[in-house]
């Protein structure tokens, strides 16, 4: 019998090996999680809420850092498409910029997604909220899938959150699972720190300042992390957006620029029909700047058309034909300004056919150069703006600028280029 097991035994192993798995995982070194590493950068990270560095936490950066790589990586590389517009409106709002991280965590950055629940775009709104934000959701238009008039509305609701609680750290729980809940567990427990009323939450709301925590860790370490995207990736054109006021026929369109349907589609997802519906206040198209320039082009000319078919009724006026644009892409160029009309003078010139000279008086001019104000980009150093201006070096940039070595110029800030 014990020869029978052995025998057994010897056929039984022999079989596990000859179907191992070839190709094991391996769990390389770098991919270890060093959790004092991390626990030390989460203490000297700036972060909009006060961590508390629990299991909750550690998990969630876990998730951005290790777990799910694949989905980071395309956060990383819609960062560059979105980020710029929507820190632009925040700071005209008066908002912290790390805000922006919400869409992280509720989207991923894509303005085009729906979840099951019926949430919308990339701030997450559900119809109902979308609409009391004064948003359009109907069978033509969904304006939640617009990044600009859903990022107006996302201020909008977060300036009147941080009214309520005077806490980012609760808004970020309010915007989560609602503002009345939070207010009911302030009122029952006397308490507004976040980190003491968690408890009481839904579990998805615990889990969703951890996450803002784990998303804005992803945003200052990822390099740590290689989590580098590749120049590929990173090789996106920036997106300008235009305002437009007329009804725009979307086919017609297409087929006038040049422009694919399918790139159409893919930054305009709030148009569900083959028009962009007129309106006073306007909708916006989103497009790489290259192809931007053909769509104004086109609209611009079919409203000039418009106009001077209909100047028997003046369908049109000058107004109306305005065009609103946002981009990131060009180097703002200042005109001056406080500019007069002035009635040329006449003069009497008297010629003095025998005025004798022996020299000619030397003129003497300055050498006036003309600037150029270049408005830094997200994730822009000086180096890459020198990169972008034919003989500039960055110690020019420097000078112009009053800039010393080592100075961080941040996302917005306003550069003078001589040309």
């Amino acid at each position: 019998m014990k020869i029978k097991n052995i025998i057994l035994f010897f056929f039984c192993s022999l079989f596990w090996l000859v179907n191992a798995n070839p190709n094991p995982i391996i769990i390389e070194e770098s991919d270890s999680y060093v959790e004092e590493e991390i626990k030390l950068r989460l203490e000297s990270m700036s972060c909009l809420v006060r961590p508390i560095i629990d299991d909750d936490v550690l998990d969630q950066v876990k998730r951005f850092v290790f777990v799910d790589k694949a989905s980071s990586r395309k956060i990383l590389t819609r960062r560059e498409l979105y980020f710029p517009l929507i820190d632009k409106l925040l700071i005209e709002n008066n908002l912290p910029s790390e805000l922006k991280y919400l869409t992280a965590i509720e989207s991923a950055i894509n303005p085009g997604i729906k979840s099951y629940a019926g949430a919308a775009g990339l701030w997450q709104f559900m119809p109902s909220t979308a609409k009391l934000r004064g948003l359009r959701v109907d069978d033509k238009v969904d304006q939640r899938l617009d990044p600009v008039h859903s990022t107006i509305a996302a201020i909008d609701y977060l300036k009147t959150l941080y009214g309520l609680f005077g806490d980012w750290a609760l808004v970020l729980a309010a915007y989560n699972c609602g503002e009345n809940k939070v207010l009911d567990l302030i009122e029952k427990t006397g308490s507004k720190d976040f980190w003491a009323i968690r408890k009481d939450l839904p579990r998805q709301t615990q889990l969703f300042v951890p996450a803002f925590i784990g998303v804005s860790y992803l945003m200052h370490f990822y390099g740590e992390h290689d989590l580098i995207p590749s120049m590929e990736e990173m090789n996106v054109e920036p997106l300008t957006y235009a305002r437009v006021f007329k009804e725009v026929d979307i086919k017609k369109m297409l087929k006038a620029t040049g422009i694919e349907k399918d790139v159409f589609e893919l930054y305009n997802p709030a148009f569900k029909k083959q028009t962009i519906p007129s309106k006073e206040n306007g909708f916006y198209v989103n497009l790489p700047d290259s192809l931007m320039v053909s769509f104004v082009d086109y609209y611009l000319n079919e409203m000039n058309a418009k106009v001077i078919t209909s100047v028997s009724d003046s369908t049109f006026s000058i107004e109306e034909e305005r065009i609103d644009i946002i981009t990131f892409n060009r180097p703002y160029q200042f005109l001056p300004e406080d500019i007069q009309e002035v009635q040329a003078q006449e003069l009497n010139y008297t010629f003095l056919k025998d005025a004798k000279f022996t020299s000619v008086p030397k003129t003497i001019s300055e050498n006036i150069k003309d600037y150029v104000y270049h408005i830094v980009n997200t994730r822009e150093s000086l180096s890459m703006i020198a990169d972008q201006y034919e003989g500039l070096n960055i110690s020019q940039l420097q000078k112009w600028n009053n800039l010393t070595n080592g100075t961080h110029v941040l996302p917005g800030t306003v550069l003078i280029v001589r040309k």
